[in-house]
């Protein structure tokens, strides 16, 4: 009659087997998943928010160098319309609230430098000018390196599907 292989291996020695690929399962498994706090990259949301900022930062350039420039008030719809889109666009993505958030920051800014802008005599000054660029640029990066951070990290929530491989 042959001995049985494991009737040799000690209790103790069992449980130390058993505990240790317990834990090796758990940590594989673990491993394997991933948490994702916020959404995958948006490629309508990094565009839109640099259009804006592009449209913001030529309104700026102009009341600097033109500084009894006028209230423009198709800027001001332009820029609301579209940061209402971007906004829209934002919350309709899974966990975007962070970006939703920043986005109504960011129209808060631009409304509150539309009503300074409505109540100043001209020629506007460059100090007012300058302030509400510096505030508005640092909203518009935070949006930015964000949306930038989550393309290096990841998809795109707004990406087309890959095409397949031709196998000719």
């Amino acid at each position: 009659m042959t001995p049985d292989p494991l009737a040799r291996i000690t209790a103790r020695r069992r449980r130390s087997i058993v505990g240790f690929a317990v834990l090796w399962i758990a940590v594989m498994s673990l491993a394997a998943c991933t948490v994702r706090l916020i959404g995958d990259y948006d490629d309508s949301i990094d565009k839109g928010i640099t259009d804006i900022h592009q449209k913001a930062e030529l309104y700026f350039a102009k009341l600097l160098s033109t500084p009894n420039t006028a209230l423009d008030q198709s800027f001001y719809d332009g820029i609301s319309a579209n940061l209402a889109v971007l906004k829209s666009r934002a919350a309709s993505l899974p966990k975007y609230e962070i970006v939703v958030e920043q986005i109504g920051n960011l129209k808060s800014q631009f409304d509150s430098f539309q009503a300074l802008d409505r109540i100043t005599p001209r020629p506007f000054p460059k100090a007012i000018v300058t302030s509400a660029e510096s505030g508005i640029a640092v909203s518009v990066e935070s949006i930015l390196k964000l949306e930038l951070a989550l393309k290096r990290g990841g998809t795109s929530a707004s990406s087309t599907p890959p095409k397949p491989a031709n196998n000719e």
